[in-house]
Parts: C-alpha cells; structure tokens; sequence
C-alpha cells in the first residue's frame, strides 16, 4: 500500500471509530428519556433533569456546536471572546480572560452550563454552579475525532441526538471524500504556523491536536511532527526544515507580515509563493468548522480544485 495512502487511512481510523460509536448511543436513546445522566470529561456524573431551554456555552468551540445543533434559541449568555456564529453574539457575557461571573449563569436562569477547562473556567465555576444546582459539563476536544465525539456528547446532553448525527455523519461524508481524493498523491510538507512569538520565535502546530488532524485529513504533513511537546520554533528551524507549502492561521495582513521577515524570501516556499492564509475560526476552534477547515487547507495545498460546497 502505497505511503500516502496509509498515511491518509490512518488519519481516518480515529474518526470513524468515534462517529460509529456516536451512532451507536444516539440511537439507543429516546427523546422521552428524562432526566438523563452524562459522564463529563472530568469523569464526573452529571444529572441533568429536563431538556435544557437556557444554555450557557463557555468558549467559541461549545457555543458553535451548541448553535449547530439548532440550539442558537436556547443560548442565553456567551463568553467574552466568542465572536461566532452571528445570530448569538446579542447574548449577554458572562466574562472573558480576566474571569467568569457565575453570578450572572444564576441570575440568568441558567440549566446547563458546558465548558472547556482553560482559563480557569472550571475552577471559577464548578462549585458555584454545584451549589446552585446548575449542571455543569466540561469537555476537552484535543483532537479531530473528540470533536466528533462531542458533537454526540452534547447532543446527547440537550436533547439533539438526530441533529449531532446528522451533523456527524455530514462531517464523516466530507472527510471520507477527501481521503479518497488524496489517497493517490504523497502529502505536501506543511509548516503550519498559528501565532508569532516576535524575536522568540513563532508557534506551529503541535502533532496528536486536532489542527494537525485538520492537516493530515487534508493531505499534508506537519514538518514539524517530530515535536510532541513544543509548539514553539525558530525561523531556523523553519529553514532547516525547507517545508512544500506554508501556512498561517489568520488573514491575508498575516501572510504580508510574514513575507517581510528578514531572510525569509530565502525559503523555497516563499519565493515560489506556496504560503497561504486558513481563517483562524476554521483551524483553532475545536467546533464543526474544522471540516471548512479541511476544506480550505487542501484548497491550499493541491492544485486540484476543492469544491467549497
């Protein structure tokens, strides 16, 4: 079997054994089943008594699967930083990077409360919310196929088991197709840049997240794949590593600032005017984006035109 081939089929394997279990649970459970209990990331057993009506997304990536679940109506307040999607950007804020107010979650009324443990979230709110009788789910999503996974989770969690299926199943369509597109072709080397550091440095995509899944689903491989723990890395190693194409997270200003780094027209890359944007929203947030995300990396990368549909 030829190495891109297996390379791709790999990149499958995670993501269809958690949809197939996703399809598995929701179908086993009926729209009458209340109160229901879910088991959170954290472990924790979490009773939720009724289908919520007042949801508290924390975190663009809950609040995006939330709203893509067709629960948009029962978001009553959002964070801070979520700037997507527009119908829910009215909601009143519960915090930002400073803090959360669980105040606010009470006084609000809310039912379910669903968080990602950064930023102390779940430190500022899992015993407010406990003491209030608010249910509380935390979720991690580190990689492409939890995301998945999740989707299930939290329709599970309010109520929206056939719209999480239908969403995953569109999702698992959208990456099988693409899979079977690339399968033939090696993967394109890929530095994959998310943020710069200035003088230390800049921060590329770690391997085992779900924007390296985002990469290798769309036929690339990370040049810096080697690195388990570091995101971070020099110009040099960039370099060094003299990647196929470049990519950045952000917008065009970001491309601009990255062509005008000192030394840089030196890369292969560079002067052959392989460096592209990914919107942020498609590649850092952990929601259903990521297949746009998939999308919008391959477009990128293969001349072979991929449909935007």
């Amino acid at each position: 079997m030829p190495l891109a081939r297996r390379h791709l089929l790999a990149a499958m394997a995670g993501t269809l054994a958690a949809t197939a279990m996703i399809r598995r649970s929701a179908a086993s459970g009926r729209h009458d089943d209340w109160p229901r209990e879910v088991t959170d990331a954290l472990g924790r057993r979490v009773r939720i008594p009724r289908p919520p009506t007042r949801i508290v997304p924390v975190f663009s990536s809950n609040t995006e699967i939330v709203a893509a679940l067709g629960g948009a109506e029962r978001i009553v307040a959002i964070d801070g930083l979520t700037t997507y999607p527009p119908d829910v950007l009215d909601r009143p804020r519960i915090g930002n990077r400073i803090g959360f107010s669980p105040d606010i979650i009470a006084r609000l009324g809310a039912d379910l409360v669903i968080l990602t443990p950064a930023r102390h979230a779940a430190v500022q709110l899992l015993r407010p919310m406990s003491l209030a009788g608010i249910p509380l789910l935390v979720l991690e999503h580190p990689t492409l196929a939890r995301i998945l996974a999740n989707i299930g989770f939290i329709g599970r969690a309010i109520g929206s088991e056939r719209e999480a299926r239908a969403l995953t199943r569109t999702i698992e369509d959208e990456l099988a197709a693409l899979a079977k597109r690339f399968a033939s072709q090696p993967p394109k080397r890929v530095y994959f840049e998310t943020g710069a550091a200035g003088r230390a440095g800049f921060h590329s995509v770690r391997p085992g997240t779900y924007t390296d899944d985002i990469l290798r689903h769309a036929g690339g491989l990370n040049v810096f794949g080697n690195r388990m723990n570091l995101s971070q890395v020099s110009g040099e190693a960039v370099f060094r590593a003299d990647p196929d194409h470049i990519l950045v997270a952000g917008n065009k200003a970001d491309v601009a600032a990255l062509l005008k780094r000192p030394h840089w027209n030196g890369i292969p890359a560079v002067t052959a005017g392989r460096v592209n944007a990914i919107p942020r929203g498609q590649v850092l947030i952990p929601g259903p984006r990521v297949v746009e995300g998939v999308r919008s990396v391959a477009r990128a990368l293969h001349t072979d035109p991929v449909s935007a549909s």
